[in-house]
């Protein structure tokens, strides 16, 4: 009997492997059109989450009970997807942006909080940490893309290896079941 649980286990890691392996890879070879590809996934599950709450809401006006916030959180949560789906790539210009803005922020707001700290160690690393994040929301406002294309290389890389590990832990995990 354990031996079926070997067998199924190993073949789900090769295949979880796989994917991480084929995603890794598509991300460090086409960081942008990788991006895009989840931008636009995500939009479809929100266009899907939205339809859902909708028959959510249906279901509530039948039982006659409140459905008001329910109905606008879903056709916010459609229309958003909409936007993400069909719109990409202003989209994922927008969305950098407003991450630049808000590190931008963030890190004026370290510095000032440095400024006021008589701990030399605490002072120390809100510097470091104040100055890292302006300079990181300067850079989005520049080249958004670079450094968005720079962040799913990294995932990509990351995804690679762990893809790598999976599928041969899972040869491993094979040729266990099999010595059995």
């Amino acid at each position: 009997m354990k031996s079926n649980s070997y067998s199924i286990n190993w073949t789900v890691l090769a295949f979880n492997g796989l994917i991480a392996l084929l995603f890794g890879l598509m991300a460090i070879f086409a960081p942008l059109d990788t991006l895009k590809v989840i931008i636009m996934y995500f939009g479809i599950v929100m266009i899907i989450v939205g339809i859902a709450m909708m028959f959510g809401v249906y279901s509530s006006m039948k039982n006659k009970l409140n459905y008001g916030t329910d109905l606008i959180s879903a056709i916010i949560t459609i229309g958003l997807g909409i936007v993400l789906t069909f719109f990409t790539e202003k989209t994922l210009e927008i969305f950098v942006v407003v991450v630049g803005i808000w590190a931008v922020i963030l890190g004026i707001g370290q510095l000032l909080i440095m400024a006021n700290l008589e701990s030399k160690g605490d002072k120390q690393f809100l510097l470091y940490s104040g100055l890292f994040t302006l300079i990181f929301g300067v850079l989005l406002f520049f080249n958004p893309f670079a450094l968005a294309s720079v962040f799913v290389v990294i995932m990509g890389i990351m995804s690679t290896i762990i893809g790598v590990v999976l599928i041969s832990f899972s040869f491993k995990l094979k040729n266990l079941q099999n010595s059995k």
